[in-house]
């Protein structure tokens, strides 16, 4: 609920396409934390509770996060044995690979592109990642 209220609420207004992906980073934490629990299915359940809040067509976030849930859950164990510095940049790669396919599927149906400026999440992604990662290490060990 946090991250879903955190992906709603925008910070700088005026820069409303400069946020990070809080549902997409919430689903990657899972998978590394749950692995035998979270999987595909959850980042789908995830994208629909994302498309209906964020009131986007349906299906697209559904489709992104279940791609990013699926690679996540394919290199769960590279992933986990790396420092948290590579990981930030791999969570960097797994939110460009999330925002292209939002892009592409929004390109297809409405024939609009949007502007480039939305893959700047990718790079706020991958910065706040170590941070929140040690954080919720600090939220479990209490």
């Amino acid at each position: 609920m946090v991250a879903i209220t955190l992906q709603i609420i925008p910070f700088f207004p005026q820069i409303w396409w400069m946020q990070p992906s809080w549902i997409m980073i919430l689903l990657i934490h899972w998978i590394i934390i749950l692995p035998n629990q979270v999987n595909i299915g959850t980042g789908f359940i995830l994208g629909l509770i994302t498309d209906i809040v964020l009131g986007s067509t349906l299906g697209i976030h559904s489709l992104s996060l279940s791609i990013l849930a699926y690679l996540a859950t394919r290199n769960i164990y590279f992933f986990i044995y790396t420092s948290i510095w590579q990981q930030s940049f791999i969570i960097t790669f797994l939110s460009f690979v999330n925002q292209s396919i939002i892009v592409l599927a929004k390109l297809l149906m409405t024939k609009v592109f949007s502007t480039p400026e939305i893959f700047w999440n990718c790079l706020l992604d991958g910065g706040s990642w170590p941070f929140l990662v040690l954080l919720m290490r600090k939220i479990y060990q209490n």
